[in-house]
């Protein structure tokens, strides 16, 4: 199993109209950082078949935008999983039940994705990673079982992606 693990893109912060931190939406540039890694996850692979996502909103917007590049479109739906501040263990016990599924993307929150990649590939030794907005980490999953660990293939924000794709 492929997972690719997506931090929410840039949100706006809390103020104004905006009184509780689960209800902020994307800003105008997490609105565009979200297009942009998408479409390149889109293009790098084609064989997701399910996306979970915090059901905070930006999460839920974040997903439904990376959406938007599957035809037909992918499953869709919300994971207490993926809230702020999950349980490892939970959330893995999902995606075990998930392993006919050749790719998920699953799209979450800091430091919470951070440390769960850092527990899927270092073993228990200690590992950190640094997730971006918008970052997506692409992990392979043996056997389809994240309890027997996993293997980090790459990482990629936004910026990255916009150096190395033409601008019109």
């Amino acid at each position: 199993m492929i997972l690719y693990l997506v931090r929410h893109a840039e949100a706006v912060p809390v103020g104004g109209m905006i009184h509780r931190d689960a209800d902020r939406p994307l800003s105008p540039r997490g609105e565009d950082d979200a297009v942009l890694m998408g479409k390149a996850v889109a293009n790098l692979c084609r064989d997701v078949g399910l996306i979970l996502t915090s059901p905070l909103v930006r999460a839920v917007r974040t997903g439904e935008i990376f959406r938007n590049n599957y035809t037909p479109p992918v499953v869709a739906r919300t994971s207490d999983n993926l809230a702020p501040g999950f349980r490892y263990k939970a959330l893995l016990e999902e995606l075990s039940g998930q392993r006919t599924i050749p790719a998920i993307i699953a799209i979450g929150h800091q430091p919470d994705l951070s440390a769960f990649i850092a527990y899927l590939v270092a073993d228990g030794s200690p590992a950190a990673v640094a997730m971006a907005s918008a970052a997506v980490a692409k992990l392979s999953i043996p056997d389809g079982d994240p309890a027997a660990g996993a293997q980090l293939l790459w990482l990629l924000t936004p910026e990255v992606v916009r150096t190395i794709t033409p601008q019109p």
